[in-house]
Parts: C-alpha cells; sequence; structure tokens
C-alpha cells in the first residue's frame, strides 16, 4: 500500500505545475518585457490565474502595463496547459525581486517560481556637453534630373509606342489599310491662275 502511495505521488505534484519566466532579465529604464506564466493541470480542474489592471503596481517599482487573455491547451495524458503573458516595466533602477505568482488549482494554491529583473539607467556622458545636439528638422531631398532623366525619357518613349499599337489596333478593326497614301495637291497663286487664263484667251484670238 504505501508502495502504491509512493508511485502515485509523483504524477499527483506533476499534474499541478506552475512556471513562470521573463523573456529578458535585463531592461532599460521605460523599456518592457513580457512575463510567462503557465499552468499545467490535470483536465476539468478549475484553475483561477492572478489578474491585473493596467498600470496595476505587482509590486513597488515594477509596474503591469497589460495581461493577455488566458490561453488553453491540451496536453497528452489527460491534461491541460493554462498560460497568459503580463507586460511589464519600470521607471527606477533597480535590481528587483519578482514574487512567484498565486495560482489557484480546484482552491489550491499552488506557486511558480521567483525571479530577478534588472533595470538600468541609459548612460549619459556629462563630461562632454558639447556632443549632445538638439534634434534635426525634417530636410527634403535635393531633385537631380540626373537620376530622374532616364526613367522621364523612358515614360515618354513607353507612351509613344503604346499610342502606335492603340492606332495600329484601331486600323487593323476599321479594316483601314496602315500604309496612308497622301496625294500632294500644288495650289497656284489666284494671279497666276489669272496670267495662264488671260493668255489662253490671247492664245485663242491669234489662231483664229
Amino acid at each position: 500500500m504505501m508502495l502504491a502511495f509512493l508511485m502515485l505521488l509523483p504524477v499527483g505534484s506533476a499534474a499541478q505545475e506552475v512556471v513562470q519566466k521573463l523573456d529578458s532579465l535585463q531592461i532599460l529604464i521605460g523599456e518592457q518585457t513580457k512575463l510567462h506564466l503557465k499552468v499545467t493541470a490535470a483536465k476539468g480542474a478549475k484553475v483561477v490565474l492572478p489578474s491585473f489592471k493596467p498600470s496595476q503596481m505587482l509590486i513597488p517599482g515594477i509596474e503591469v502595463v497589460e495581461q493577455s487573455d488566458a490561453d488553453t491547451a491540451e496536453l497528452d495524458g489527460g491534461r491541460l496547459q493554462i498560460s497568459r503573458d503580463y507586460t511589464l516595466t519600470s521607471f527606477d533602477e533597480k535590481v528587483y525581486a519578482v514574487p512567484a505568482l498565486q495560482v489557484k488549482v480546484n482552491g489550491k494554491t499552488c506557486q511558480g517560481n521567483p525571479l530577478a529583473l534588472k533595470v538600468l539607467t541609459v548612460p549619459v556622458d556629462t563630461v562632454h556637453p558639447n556632443q549632445f545636439y538638439p534634434p534635426k528638422d525634417v530636410q527634403d531631398n535635393p531633385f537631380l534630373w540626373s537620376e530622374w532623366s532616364p526613367l522621364f525619357w523612358l515614360s515618354i518613349l513607353v507612351l509613344l509606342l503604346f499610342g502606335v499599337m492603340l492606332w495600329l489596333w484601331q486600323r487593323l478593326r476599321q479594316n483601314k489599310p496602315i500604309v496612308i497614301r497622301m496625294r500632294i495637291v500644288k495650289r497656284v497663286p489666284a494671279h497666276e491662275k489669272a496670267l495662264s487664263e488671260i493668255n489662253v484667251i490671247k492664245q485663242q484670238h491669234t489662231e483664229s
């Protein structure tokens, strides 16, 4: 009987496992990191994860920016894994001890493992203040014709080819010849035409 109890003990303890970890153990002031909480329990168990409101303090100095919805995944052996992510940030330089979060499994309190989060400040060189410059305004890039001229002439060529193809398509559609014969009519000025007619009349009188 005692042997059977000892064999069942690891299974029961493994059915309720709480693990928490941080994406990064070191951040700069104002940066964010995620705290991942995962609970493994038997299928059908009632699991209650800790919940925080936005901007609520996890501990003094560490703020919970937001938390995700609980996600449930089914594992082998009739077990479930419930997980939730917490986005953390801090604005004070210090090494914080992130406590083990309390989880309720069938009314029983379980907890994960405590962690450490180191918050660093941005190093500022106060010895050389002349190296600090104000932010620069938005500057327009200069327009260079040499960079845009190939694209411009290529666009003109494409438009001309498109126009020729459209004209050929319309001529073929209307069953008209592609080669157009042009008739050149020579226009005679009025005074030359009048002199020519007078000469013709004179010639006719002479012959008669």
